[in-house]
């Protein structure tokens, strides 16, 4: 009888330290992911209404102005879609735009709402890298994982939303490493530039470095994804604006800045 005790001694004592073990790899796994995620609790970045990005988002008593209607497509099954607002954000833009640059084509489905909206003579270049060069990306010890490895998700299409249609004729695919494109021959050359692509720190930096150099006068940036679920793009912003007068535009995760003419 005494052995039987003994040995239910063990094992309970075996299974209670195996139990506390696996608590606590829980929690510390869970304060990891707390202390990525949410470092943030506020949104630093001053924000601004539509009608502060562009004239034709004034509204008057009957609602939108008539200069905002855009050309449009629901989100709805599309991977890494734009919410419905800031779709029309871009599309709206886009109206008033004769060269936009987007950094991360994903499907190319707001490549092909840009093109749509463009005046006539407008084009749209976007860049994404091949799904057969993944390995030329090159992320840093620091970037955050989880948006590593989404980035190389995404970047998974060859062929294009807009592939088959008639905005493909205003569409200029480009398949780099945004790391390794060369964007000396597009200095200010461009009236809006999207960044969307990898979300980890080094590219978001990298591309928006080039995005500075690329805009022409009067010209808008927009940063999507300004949020602490994409804590790289949310820590480098919120440096940045300690430097330029940066915007967040309400009801978005859109940061905005434009040059000045």
């Amino acid at each position: 009888m005494s052995h039987d005790i003994f040995y239910i001694f063990i094992v309970s004592n075996v299974l209670s330290a195996l139990a506390l073990y696996l608590c606590a790899k829980r929690l510390l796994k869970f304060r990891r992911r707390q202390k990525r995620s949410f470092t943030f609790k506020s949104y630093p970045i001053q924000k601004c209404q539509l009608e502060d990005v562009h004239p034709c988002f004034a509204q008057d008593h009957l609602g939108p102005n008539p200069n905002s209607a855009v050309y449009f497509i629901g989100g709805e099954g599309v991977e890494a879609s734009l919410s419905d607002r800031e779709t029309w954000v871009v599309a709206a833009l886009a109206k008033f735009s004769k060269r936009i640059f987007e950094f991360g084509t994903c499907s190319g489905k707001t490549s092909h709402i840009m093109g749509m909206n463009l005046p006539k003579e407008g084009r749209v270049y976007t860049l994404t890298i091949h799904p057969s060069q993944l390995e030329e990306l090159s992320f840093e010890n620091d970037d955050d994982r989880l948006h590593e490895n989404i980035a190389k998700e995404e970047a998974k299409f060859d062929t294009f939303y807009y592939s088959d249609l008639s905005t493909s004729e205003k569409i200029e695919q480009i398949f780099s490493d945004s790391k390794q494109f060369d964007e000396t021959k597009f200095k200010n050359s461009f009236d809006l530039i999207l960044i969307d692509g990898a979300h980890t720190r080094s590219y978001v930096m990298s591309d928006s470095r080039k995005a500075f150099s690329m805009l022409k006068k009067g010209g808008v940036i927009l940063w999507h994804d300004y949020k602490p679920e994409a804590p790289d793009v949310f820590s480098y912003l919120n440096e940045l604006a300690s430097e330029l007068p940066l915007r967040h535009i309400s009801g978005t995760d859109f940061v905005i800045f434009q040059k000045a003419s």
